[in-house]
């Protein structure tokens, strides 16, 4: 029996699938606590804290739906309805990022945060043990969720399918009803083929008034007419005339096609125990084709490296060894004008990885800094909360070091509230040195700490000794605009420094005290590579790295073996878009910064570049690009032997490609795979197979693409899937990796939405072949 933690009792945390839920002190066990939320209770939707709207909400376990009734309790809407797969998170109201919660009580409200956009449903309930219930059951329902997905997530599919298409909610579908149902999964089959194997599935024909298929019936019609042709030919290949594989057919396979050179049989007959879904094929050590299935699309087999979804680089090198997932005026989600700020933004940043976020501070109301993109009309948001958020957030995705990277146009009464705020709020993961650095700090020294970016006074890192007074041609403490003048005196002594005609920045020495990633202006890269301090940090709009690197790249190349260069967008990209990272990270960059809410070709390159080294959010830099001597390698004046290498792409089809959310209802779509290279200039190169008419559902290619890859270090694959159009092709997925994280052999891979969320179901499957160039 399944149960969950009580608030009254709790044992042995709020995550435990297994543990006991408590209602006035009796013990209920979770299935007849879903059974109660399924019967129906009234809940308020608050809209403002004084809009509440009561609603009657049932939690319908069986379907995955949460739903309620309207106003006029009209029959149930899909606007009325939320899908548990669609829920991230259930958080109480406690944390209420939004204010709408402001003057309610917090114990009767929860949070449901859904979808990519991380749209936020507040829910508030008459007593605290019913705020509970919904928070444990909802909690649970989204693990049965998953657990359901794992264990079954084709038939689940396709029985929802058949549910949205049984539309007078009889259990059965006639064959006309099963064609249109085809149709809007993307099949675009021929009607006497489907009405063939339409009368196969029918098997109670003799208890039925016509014919038509029940959902079990359905269900295996589905498998029958989904066959994977494609596979059966490599299943058969390697059978020699038998209809299952033994061990050591699966053995050879494993060498020959997949490459796994260090298997055995022992790792075949745990594939087998592990994949094979019939009792006997089991006990005689035989895979089936059904089982082969399981096994070539199981995680261990897919086109990215397993080894590589765990942290196994050296995270003991300092930090400007590793690039750096980061994100650039994180607070907005949409465009830099008029776009709403939102707390929810750094969620969705930090849960994806990123490891350094971006807060644009500016004086706000009652003595509280405020958080926007300052003289635009984006809405405005408190330091306080989003640092809160921080905090929550920071560590979920990733261990190592997060990075607020500070754009200060703070007074100083505000700079001093924000100190305040950062060392109360973050507590002991706040990390800043208490005096000159003997070393560069590294990722693993810093794991669960939290890194302030921006100017420092230099008095307070000398521990009370003072530096002469310095020139400043800055009166601002924002190192955004490139940065332009150091910063050695403390505010406080403005007017001394105006006697002796000097111009002072404005910073509080209890917000330079507590920075930990000293921000510095940028001259030339001589000046940068010597000065600045073991923790240094240099910001460069996109327009001046781009002429650096045309003119000065081993210059620049050089500063970042020992400070840290931070990029980030040209403020004339208004509508939050993006420049190509790639050539930053070509020349060690680490610090790359890019506006996630932006889904477009430079995010999805940053998501295949930081889906490496467990999506800690660090990528350790080859060693060429710490060395002055092999730097050459990235423009082609030094050369390697055995380094270069063949890339052979077979793409070989597609499943279940949806169709693209804006496409009319019922269109069939016409999917091409588009392959690219992105990495040093003479590696990038794309190409295209043809494309299938009609068919999103089961479309083969069989197409053979060859890349040549002289720096594999750098290079980034990124598959794109489009609907072609006679006007502008249309978006539906991609897939990026490193070319270092590729597994040989056959191999699935999924596609992702523009937003970076996985379509479920949804693979490409491929062949990919590396040789070294002179072999080749």
């Amino acid at each position: 029996m399944d149960y969950l933690c009580g608030t009254r009792r709790r044992r042995p945390s709020d995550d435990d699938v297994v543990g006991e839920w408590f209602v006035l002190g009796s013990l209920v066990p979770m299935d007849r606590l879903l059974e109660e939320l399924s019967k129906g209770q009234v809940l308020s939707k608050v809209k403002s804290p004084t809009k509440l709207l009561q609603r009657k909400f049932f939690l319908d376990h069986r379907n995955m739906i949460v739903h309620y009734e309207g106003s006029q309790k009209k029959l149930r809407e899909p606007k009325n309805e939320i899908r548990i797969s669609k829920i991230r998170e259930v958080r109480e109201g406690e944390k209420d990022y939004s204010k709408k919660l402001q003057g309610l009580d917090k114990s009767l409200c929860l949070a449901v945060v859904m979808g990519a956009n991380h749209k936020v449903v507040y829910l508030m309930a008459q007593r605290q043990e019913i705020r509970d219930m919904w928070l444990r059951g909802l909690r649970y329902a989204i693990q049965k969720d998953k657990l359901a997905e794992q264990r079954n997530e084709t038939d689940r599919w396709v029985r929802e399918a058949f549910n949205m298409a049984d539309r007078n909610g009889d259990g059965a579908l006639d064959f006309e009803e099963v064609m249109k149902l085809l149709k809007k999964l993307n099949a675009d089959l021929k009607k006497e083929y489907v009405k063939q194997m339409f009368d196969k599935a029918d098997t109670n024909k003799s208890t039925k008034s016509k014919a038509v298929l029940d959902r079990n019936e359905f269900v295996n019609f589905y498998h029958a007419l989904t066959q994977r042709p494609e596979l059966e030919e490599i299943f058969l290949r390697y059978t020699r005339g038998k209809a299952y594989l033994t061990v050591r057919d699966l053995l050879s396979f494993l060498r020959e096609a997949q490459r796994m050179m260090d298997a055995d049989e022992e790792t075949c007959r745990t594939f087998i125990q592990t994949h094979e879904p019939h009792s006997v094929m089991k006990q005689r050590d035989q895979m089936s084709i059904q089982g082969f299935r399981v096994f070539l699309s199981s995680d261990k087999q897919q086109l990215f490296n397993p080894e590589h979804s765990r942290v196994y680089q050296d995270m003991q090198r300092p930090m400007t060894h590793y690039l750096i997932a980061s994100s650039h005026n994180t607070y907005l989600s949409e465009d830099q004008l008029k776009g709403p700020s939102k707390v929810e933004a750094y969620i969705a940043a930090l849960t994806k990885g990123c490891r350094c976020v971006e807060l644009d501070c500016w004086d706000g109301p009652d003595d509280e800094p405020i958080i926007y993109h300052g003289y635009t009309l984006t809405s405005k948001i408190l330091f306080r909360d989003v640092i809160m958020a921080i905090k929550d957030y920071a560590f979920k995705a990733s261990p190592y070091p997060l990075t607020l990277s500070l754009e200060n146009h703070c007074s100083i009464d505000q700079q001093k509230v924000m100190a305040k705020h950062l060392t109360e709020i973050l507590g002991d993961i706040l990390w800043y040195p208490e005096g000159e650095l003997d070393h560069t700090p590294t990722p693993h020294e810093l794991k669960n700490r939290i890194l302030i970016k921006g100017k420092t006074l230099a008095s307070t890192r000398l521990k009370g000794k003072k530096l002469p007074t310095t020139n400043h041609d800055n009166d601002d403490v924002s190192d955004e605009e490139d940065g332009e003048g150091d910063v050695n005196e403390n505010t406080e002594q403005k007017e001394q420094g105006k006697s002796s005609g000097h111009k002072h920045i404005k910073l509080c020495q209890e917000l330079s005290r507590i920075t930990g990633m000293t921000s510095v202006g940028f001259k030339d890269p001589e000046q940068a590579a010597t000065s600045g301090g073991l923790l240094a940090i240099y910001s460069l709009g996109e327009s001046k790295i781009e002429k650096l690197l045309q003119t000065v790249a081993a210059g620049i190349n050089k500063v970042s073996h020992s400070k840290l260069l931070r990029i980030y967008p040209a403020g004339s990209r208004t509508d939050s878009s993006n420049y190509n990272p790639v050539p930053m990270w070509n020349h060690g960059c680490q610090v790359v910064a890019l506006n996630y809410q932006t889904g477009s070709e430079p995010m999805q390159l940053n998501h295949g570049r930081f889906m490496d080294n467990g999506n800690s959010g660090y990528i350790l830099k080859p060693n060429f690009l710490l060395s002055e001597e092999m730097f050459g390698i990235v423009n082609g004046t030094v050369t390697r032997s055995n380094m270069s290498k063949v890339l052979k792409i077979l793409i070989i089809s597609g499943y279940q490609i949806p169709k693209p959310k804006d496409s009319e209802k019922g269109e069939i779509i016409d999917p091409f795979v588009k392959i690219e290279v992105h990495g040093v200039s003479s590696d990038s190169k794309e190409n295209r197979t043809k494309t299938i008419d009609n068919n999103g559902f089961n479309p083969r290619w069989h197409e053979v693409f060859t890349f040549n890859i002289r720096v594999p270090e750098l290079a980034i694959l990124r598959f794109v899937v489009k609907d072609e159009d006679r006007g502008k092709d249309d978006f539906i997925g991609y897939y990026s990796l490193p070319f270092t994280s590729l597994q040989e052999g056959y191999r699935h891979f999924p596609l992702f939405d523009k937003h970076g969320d996985q379509f479920s179901q949804t693979v490409i499957f491929a062949h990919i072949s590396i040789q070294n160039a002179q072999n080749a």
